[in-house]
């Protein structure tokens, strides 16, 4: 079978892409399939500014947001985005209300509630956290004087059942801002704070604005340093581990499938940027694309990425190839769900629920060879086909590759294979939810092992029979393996082939003769006149 070269499938795959969306630039690779359909939009009664939305265990949702000053509004539906439950909580201390800017549903049922509250001075601000139960009441609250003009930013619950904030604190006489992470226990104790960073108003301008648990029990910090996205990663007990900084501002972080992290924001020139990193931060690839601006950011069902922007959703998958897009005006956060679907919320109080995107029944994913055979060292290209109904596409760049033994061959993102050892493995690619396996063979370096027929293209007419002899080359050998081979033909309303490698001519036209052995494969093409 003839293969393309690394080179000229890339080529070839790139231009299709492009030829197909041309509203994507070559930065963010495009292979979009059809946009998912919305199962259902619903829109929340009231002044209710929507922070976020969850899924809820069985497969429900709920909605947190902000009502008029001191209101925090929760809510639960069905996976219908049927109403079943709605509460709006006034929050106030000492007579003055809360300003709420974070909400998180807990995985007890309840939510943890946090924002700012006046303080003794009419020009300061304090922290306000709530803990609530599931029906909206209170369990406990804390409140912390920042001192000065706190902003706070988002707090989350960790493994242990406590939670960690993120806040800025900035003193207007003083001329200071810092900003810091502070761990709570599961009762609104403090157990540590982490100062990342601070200065003077001829400083550069430092805030943290988003905090997550990582699974290495250490803990994710986005936010910015000066016009640069900056991450904190940070251990279990608050010390920072590492600092970078990335070329994009307004930037989202979560961890990526791979251990490392992903980065949307926007570029110096008003793009949307995605940056991978590994997992101490140094940057692996940089794609861009235009088409409003990021707002969010989410890891997708199969390891891919959600990323919202004010126009609308992307979903790529790991390496950034986009899967589909959907248009959403006034979008302002993007979820991902668990059928591979999302919610979308558009500002300020509207909910989108798009639906997952599975295979046809008759569906199959097929590589474009049962086998594959090469020396150590050697690399060779797969082609991954998803195959439904009446059609097919090719999927090379969107599967996802394993080697049952990576010690005797590896394989990278693109389905290309790199012999490592001699011996026999199994290639298994994965797709939406498909699979398709290959034997992989890999012989001893030095001499390339093949195998061919005699000739490169036999002609017979109608009726007519004719011998075709193939040999294989093993360790420097030549054997003739024409009775031991297996053979299949590419048309066989067109020609036979039996197990002695006897072909015959049934009708005029053209196909391709394959024969296998020992992991090997040689192809021929036949014309019958």
């Amino acid at each position: 079978m003839f293969k393309l070269g690394r080179w000229t499938k890339c080529l070839f795959v790139c231009v299709l892409l492009f030829g197909l969306l041309p509203s994507w630039n070559a930065g963010l690779a495009a292979a979009e399939g059809q946009a998912p359909d919305m199962e259902w939009e619903r829109q929340i009664e009231g002044t209710v500014r929507l922070i976020d939305v969850q899924q809820l265990r069985n497969g429900g949702y709920t909605s947190m947001g902000a009502g008029k000053e001191g209101e925090v509004y929760l809510d639960r539906t069905d996976a219908q985005g049927n109403k079943q439950w709605s509460k709006t909580v006034t929050l106030s201390e000492n007579g003055k209300n809360v300003t709420v800017e974070s909400v998180q549903h807990t995985r007890d049922g309840g939510y943890i509630v946090g924002g700012t509250i006046p303080s003794y001075h009419w020009r300061y601000r304090g922290y306000y956290i709530a803990k609530m139960d599931g029906n909206g009441e209170i369990q406990w609250k804390v409140v912390d004087d920042s001192g000065a003009y706190g902003t706070f930013h988002m707090i989350r619950e960790t493994n242990d059942g406590g939670f960690i904030y993120v806040e800025f604190t900035e003193s207007l006489n003083a001329g200071f801002f810092s900003t810091t992470a502070v761990k709570l226990d599961a009762s609104g104790k403090k157990e540590w704070t982490k100062v990342l960073g601070g200065g003077r108003w001829v400083s550069p301008d430092v805030a943290a604005k988003s905090v997550r648990q990582t699974a290495d029990g250490g803990y994710l910090v986005g936010g910015y340093k000066g016009d640069s996205f900056s991450i904190w990663k940070l251990g279990a007990t608050g010390e920072i581990e590492w600092n970078q900084l990335y070329p994009v501002r307004g930037g989202y972080a979560v961890p990526a499938s791979d251990g490392g992290y992903a980065i949307a924001g926007i570029g110096a020139n008003g793009e949307n940027v995605i940056i991978k990193t590994d997992n101490s931060g140094a940057m692996q690839w940089t794609k861009t694309w235009n088409g409003g601006q990021a707002v969010s950011l989410d890891i997708a069902k199969d390891g891919g990425y959600l990323i919202g922007t004010n126009q609308g959703a992307v979903m790529t998958d790991s390496n950034a190839l986009t899967l589909w897009s959907y248009s959403a005006t006034d979008l302002s956060k993007a979820i991902s769900t668990a059928d591979g679907g999302a919610v979308l919320v558009r500002s300020p109080n509207t909910i989108v629920k798009l639906a997952g995107q599975s295979a046809p029944p008759d569906a199959r994913l097929k590589l474009d060879s049962m086998d594959y055979s090469l020396v150590a060292g050697q690399t060779i290209d797969t082609v991954l086909t998803f195959v439904y109904g009446n059609g097919q596409t090719n999927v090379t760049r969107v599967g996802a590759y394993s080697i049952a033994d990576p010690a005797i061959a590896s394989v990278d993102t693109s389905g290309n294979i790199t012999g490592l050892m001699p011996g026999q493995t199994v290639l298994t690619a994965t797709y939406n939810g498909l699979q398709a396996k290959a034997d992989v063979y890999i012989y001893s370096g030095g001499t390339q092992n093949g195998m061919k027929f005699d000739s490169s293209a036999y002609s017979v007419i109608v009726g007519q029979s004719l011998d075709t002899v193939v040999s294989a080359v093993y360790a420097g050998q030549t054997s003739i393996v024409t009775g031991q081979a297996a053979y299949s033909i590419g048309d066989p309303s067109v020609v036979t082939i039996d197990s002695t490698g006897v072909i015959t001519g049934l009708k005029r036209g053209v196909t391709v003769l394959t024969a296998t052995y020992n992991g090997m494969k040689a192809t021929a093409e036949a014309y019958v006149y």
